[in-house]
Parts: C-alpha cells; sequence; structure tokens
C-alpha cells in the first residue's frame, strides 16, 4: 500500500470551513438580532458551494465530479459489496460518498438560495418585495426552513457513512481529508497539467465571489437607528388622519399589552411571552427567549420602522387575531416607551 496524495488543498479547505459556517448559522438562526449575520453567513456558504461546484469541472482529478459521479450500474455494484463488508476500494470518493456530496451540495445550494429570497422579500422589506406575495415568501420560507432541519441528519448520515467506510477500508478517511493523502494499492492517476489547475483555481474562486457579490445586492440593508419617538409620533398622525382628536395613552397600551384575547382555544395576551413587567426578558411557548419590550433596557426597541412593523404585524395577528389599527399602535408605542421612565 502506497501513501498517495488525493484530496487537493481547494477541497480540504472547503471542508474544514464549510462545517464552522455550518454550526454558525444554526447559532443565529432563532435571533432576530442576528438575521443580519445570518444572512452574510448563508452568502458565505453559497460562495463555497458554488466554487466548490465550479471545482468539480475545473479541479484535481478527485476533486472532479467526472471521477466520482457514478452510473446506476457501479451504484449498484459498489452497494452490493458494500453490504457485503468487501467495498470494492475508490481512491477517491466512493459511489455511496458521492451521492451523499451530491445531495449536500444541492441542499446548500437550495438552502441559501430560499434564504436570500425569504430574506430579500416581504417580511424584511427586501427588494424581492413588489414581485412575492406574503404567501409565495411564506412558502419560501418554509423551504428554507425544512431543508435547514433536514440538513443535520445528512450530516449525521455523512459522518456515519464516513466511518463505516474507515472501518471497512481499513484507513482513517477523516484523516486523509486532513492530510490529503490515502493509502492506496497502486500510485494515482497523472493529474491535469498545473496551469490548467491554476487558471480553474481561478474560475472557481471568482465564480464563488460573483455569486456572492451578486446575492449580496438583494439583501436589505440595516436601516438607520431612528429614535422610538420618530415612530410613535409617525403612528399618531396616522391615527389623527381618520381621529384629528387623537392622542397616544400609555394607560390604554398597557390595556391592550395585558388583555387577553381566544386564540385556537386558548387564552392569550403579550404577558404570554413578554411577562408582566415589559423591562425583563420573556419566554416564547416553544422556549425562545425574548429580549426586553421596553426601549429604556433594550435601546433597540422601536429605533427600526420596518423591525417595528414586522414585530406589530406578527404579534398583532397572534394576540388580536387581525392587524393592529394605527392609534392601537401609537398606544402601544407610547406604553413600551413609558416602562422603566423610558422618555
Amino acid at each position: 500500500m502506497e501513501r498517495t496524495k488525493v484530496w487537493d488543498l481547494p477541497v480540504r479547505l472547503f471542508h474544514a470551513a464549510l462545517p464552522v459556517l455550518i454550526v454558525a448559522l444554526f447559532l443565529t438562526s432563532e435571533d432576530e438580532d442576528f438575521v443580519s449575520w445570518h444572512a452574510r453567513l448563508g452568502i458565505a456558504v453559497l460562495a463555497l458551494v458554488v466554487a466548490r461546484i465550479a471545482w468539480g469541472f475545473f479541479g484535481s482529478r478527485h476533486a472532479r465530479f467526472s471521477d466520482f459521479v457514478p452510473s446506476p450500474a457501479g451504484l449498484l455494484h459498489y452497494a452490493r459489496g458494500y453490504l457485503r463488508g468487501e467495498p470494492e476500494p475508490h481512491l477517491g470518493h466512493n459511489p455511496i460518498g458521492a451521492l451523499m456530496v451530491m445531495a449536500m451540495l444541492a441542499a446548500l445550494l437550495l438552502i441559501t438560495l430560499t434564504g436570500v429570497v425569504t430574506y430579500a422579500g416581504p417580511e424584511w422589506e427586501g427588494p424581492l418585495s413588489p414581485w412575492l406575495s406574503a404567501g409565495v415568501a411564506d412558502s419560501i420560507k418554509e423551504v428554507h426552513e425544512g431543508l435547514a432541519e433536514l440538513l443535520p441528519w445528512m450530516i449525521a448520515a455523512h459522518v456515519a457513512g464516513v466511518l463505516l467506510s474507515s472501518k471497512l477500508e481499513r484507513q482513517n478517511l477523516p484523516l486523509s481529508m486532513v492530510t490529503g493523502y490515502k493509502h492506496a494499492a497502486a500510485a494515482a492517476p497523472p493529474e491535469p497539467a498545473v496551469w490548467v489547475r491554476g487558471v480553474g483555481l481561478v474560475a472557481a474562486a471568482l465564480l464563488g465571489i460573483a455569486a456572492a457579490l451578486a446575492v449580496a445586492t438583494l439583501l436589505p440593508r440595516d436601516a438607520k437607528a431612528i429614535d422610538p419617538t420618530t415612530i410613535l409620533g409617525g403612528y399618531t398622525n396616522e391615527a389623527r388622519a381618520a381621529d384629528p382628536a387623537f392622542a397616544p395613552s400609555a394607560a390604554r397600551g398597557e390595556t391592550l399589552y395585558r388583555t387577553e384575547h381566544v386564540q385556537d382555544g386558548k387564552p392569550v395576551s403579550c404577558v404570554t411571552c413578554h411577562t408582566d413587567d415589559p423591562r425583563i426578558a420573556g419566554r416564547t411557548p416553544a422556549g425562545k427567549v425574548v429580549d426586553p419590550l421596553a426601549p429604556s433596557v433594550d435601546p433597540k426597541r422601536f429605533t427600526d420602522l420596518a423591525k417595528t412593523e414586522k414585530w406589530f404585524g406578527r404579534n398583532c395577528k397572534q394576540v388580536l387575531g387581525r392587524p393592529c389599527t394605527a392609534a392601537e399602535k401609537a398606544d402601544f408605542t407610547a406604553f413600551a416607551l413609558a416602562a422603566g421612565g423610558a422618555r
């Protein structure tokens, strides 16, 4: 058995960077405060995936799809040997591993693209909002979340397959992806010329960067923070268009905050998630931590009109079963500003 170079540096770097980004994506997926970072990490994954797909055409021998994409007959033949515990040796990806590589690349591509469409759609007031209805955007979001939930199972299956193949082939496959070397009965076939691989590497990198830049133009920009009283004033003016005598009332806002309504047969109010004291962090029924509602404690509250509108849209529907009126938004904002002595 000879120690043979199999995996080139770009493949190994891709294999090392991708898990780190995926973990970071999951850590930033549940908190809206990190949504912009979640989007940036998704763009990085998209760039990596596009570059890896390009490297599958331009790269070294065992990085190319032509080296490892199996035919149906080849896959069946390998699977039979695998089930007997005697898999046919493959210097690069074996046929089953090749299927998993392609499935994960396809899943990651769809996850990132549906994530981009979701973030650039009406929920976040992105540039795709004029062309996407709320229903279509919600459907795309469901696909994004469904694939994201499937991804850990795919990763677990991939890891289990690598460990089992390591045992059957009697070599450390995870280590080979770190060092680039495997043990083989024969020397590796010749690689494409150095200049061919160099041009391919540049092409793959440029395609990955181009994909990232193209997608980045679709993402909504973080709005400049404004004073919460400005948002209160906007809701007040909107309410006065219907009732010129309207004046925002923190007392009415507190009543709106504490009053229970029956939704889906269960009593619910703002207190359900935000606690009796809006200055204290709350928790959703699913266990997600909710930041304090009062701007006196959380200075980011009511400083972004798009996020505030999104918050009212979601919570008014969940609690009242309908959109809030401009007067209700003004009263509620006045209550939140008054909580904790905010001015």
